[in-house]
């Protein structure tokens, strides 16, 4: 008898799923009103609260070659992959520049520039293991803004790219020569100090000798009156110092024209390094610009212009509506529940 009325008990406080589907009928009012608040809400700050975002792309082609020419030889360039040359794009001289010349202040800092660029996704296959197309996107409040965005940085970018490399061949060069010119003064050194022993040498060596002064000093004079005996012929040895001194003489007038054929590069070399310098400081390209062989007129480009896109990236207005719809939905539920199980449990009890 007991186990009966325990069972029946126990049916009285389950709740069955028709009961709970009456209850959310009774308070479908409120659901549907905290829904559609939620919603409503949700799209008002979406639209006129969430600063929107656009963003503009741009695909660069990049087939950078191994070696630079210039008039000093091939400079072979540090940077051997196309991916290592994308990621450039991110460096904080490039945006530096870039925060400059779209005029943004002290209130853009790098790490939020560096936010609004992102690079695609690398993809190579075995056919092609080298990618050499990429897709950078920039972000910012209007279209426009995002179109003048991509090109500036674009801009900055090739420039960039450009003055690291002529920068990397001026520092190669510059301490190429300053080697040569330091082995070639020990080696000028050496030629000089050959040169005045040879001098001294030559001074104190005759010219001639006197064969007959010989041949009267050698024992046995019959052995010798069958010949003709000149009195003077000329040194060889006089000869040779000769010949030894005039090749010195050449050889160190090689090695100073070799001196100052390096320190006129030295010279051109550490003009073009002031006009880096002056790009770093003052962001001007024009005077290296004069100067410079792009490396990059022929090796990055752009198969098209970036646009102003038509539509914003985020926020979604769609998407975050039936996000707070859908969470408003539950809410409502749960508030229902609450209201219609709780409440109403405790009026029943009084």
């Amino acid at each position: 008898m007991d186990n009966k009325l325990d069972y029946m008990q126990n049916t009285d406080d389950e709740i069955s799923l028709k009961e709970l589907f009456m209850a959310l009928w009774r308070q479908k009012i409120l659901i549907i009103s905290i829904t559609l608040i939620a919603a409503i809400l949700t799209g008002i700050i979406s639209v006129f609260f969430i600063t929107p975002v656009y963003h503009a792309k741009l695909n660069i082609v990049i087939n950078m070659p191994e070696t630079y020419t210039t008039k000093y030889g091939d400079y072979s360039l540090p940077i051997t992959t196309n991916q290592q040359y994308i990621n450039i794009i991110t460096s904080n001289s490039i945006i530096t520049n870039t925060i400059k010349d779209m005029g943004y202040g002290e209130d853009m800092t790098i790490e939020m520039m560096r936010d609004r660029i992102t690079i695609g996704q690398v993809t190579t296959t075995a056919a092609s293991p080298e990618q050499n197309s990429f897709e950078v996107k920039v972000a910012a409040d209007n279209p426009e803004e995002a179109r003048k965005l991509a090109s500036v940085l674009y801009e900055n970018y090739v420039k960039f790219i450009d003055v690291m490399t002529i920068e990397g061949a001026i520092k190669f060069y510059t301490n190429d020569y300053e080697v040569k010119i330091r082995s070639s003064q020990v080696e000028l050194k050496s030629s000089e100090e050959i040169l005045v022993k040879n001098e001294e040498l030559l001074r104190v060596t005759p010219q001639t000798i006197n064969q007959k002064e010989a041949a009267n000093e050698i024992n046995g004079q019959d052995n010798v009156s069958n010949y003709i005996i000149l009195e003077n012929i000329i040194n060889p040895n006089y000869t040779k110092i000769e010949a030894d001194i005039i090749a010195n003489k050449q050889t160190i007038n090689t090695i100073e024209n070799s001196i100052e054929k390096y320190n006129d590069y030295l010279t051109g070399l550490k003009n073009a390094q002031a006009t880096v310098t002056n790009y770093y400081e003052t962001g001007d390209f024009t005077e290296l610009e004069d100067t410079l062989v792009s490396v990059t007129k022929t090796s990055i480009y752009l198969p098209s212009e970036p646009v102003a896109p038509s539509r914003k990236t985020s926020p979604s207005n769609a998407k975050n509506v039936i996000i707070g719809g859908v969470l408003g939905g539950m809410i409502s539920v749960l508030i229902a529940l609450v209201k219609e199980y709780w409440f109403t449990k405790e009026k029943s009890d009084e």
